[in-house]
């Protein structure tokens, strides 16, 4: 009888991991909070997979908030930044600034976060605000330090926004429908997103519409890594 019950206790709670694993990486692709979902499915096992499929078919929509406006450049080269609070993302701004100088038109940083409306999804929003402004503030201060030594280098203000839904998709559709010319995002995310769902740049290299380049980690070896499709609009050259 005690072999069966530990038996039986261990079969219940592999399937409580299992659903809570699927349901991180279901919802999470689906532009939900992966860490939710995950703590759902190990507490609620099958019921969190009805609460999963009641939150599918209501369909929450997707949202978009302008934190701050921008000013951008003279040059013809718009550029859009995704930032999720990596160390990665953090010099993607700087990078930009040092790759096309004068050649820098619009400049945009944004933050996406989870469709869900929660606690843990206020808390991310939170989070990525702070973040989008931290970095503003930062490439606002490397502007100053360079015109320290070059009277006649432009300032620029990039446009602050935060939306909802999945990544990749986010940046993409963003990317299209305003007319910027290259995506920038790290090569490795933030959290435990990048752990199930992978990282938004490679989803973004395969499936993006424009060129697309993933910064490092500061310090790591390797080349800057880029795509981009021939044929694609808003490309944009060196």
């Amino acid at each position: 009888m005690d072999v069966s019950s530990t038996v039986f206790l261990s079969l219940l709670l592999a399937t409580f991991v299992c659903i809570g694993l699927v349901l991180a990486i279901v919802m999470g692709r689906l532009g939900y909070n992966s860490f939710t979902w995950l703590v759902l499915g190990l507490l609620l096992g099958p019921i969190g997979l009805l609460l999963a499929v009641a939150s599918v078919r209501e369909g929450r929509p997707s949202w978009s908030r302008l934190v701050a406006g921008g000013h951008p450049g003279s040059g013809p080269v718009d550029v859009l930044i995704g930032i999720d609070g990596s160390r990665e993302s953090a010099t993607a701004a700087t990078a930009a600034l040092d790759l096309l100088g004068d050649r820098l038109g619009r400049l945009a940083m944004v933050a996406v976060t989870a469709i869900d409306e929660g606690p843990a999804g206020h808390e991310e929003q939170a989070r990525l605000h702070a973040e989008l402004e931290r970095q503003a503030q930062a490439l606002h201060d490397a502007q100053r330090e360079r015109r320290q030594s070059d009277r006649a280098q432009q300032t620029i203000r990039p446009a602050l926004v935060m939306r909802s839904g999945r990544p990749a998709a986010v940046l993409d559709q963003m990317a299209v429908e305003d007319g910027y010319g290259l995506v920038v995002v790290g090569a490795r995310g933030a959290g435990l997103s990048t752990v199930l769902l992978g990282s938004v740049a490679t989803r973004l290299a395969a499936q993006a519409r424009m060129p697309v380049s993933g910064r490092r980690r500061p310090g790591w070896p390797g080349p800057k890594q880029a795509s981009g499709r021939p044929g694609r609009p808003g490309g944009a050259g060196p």
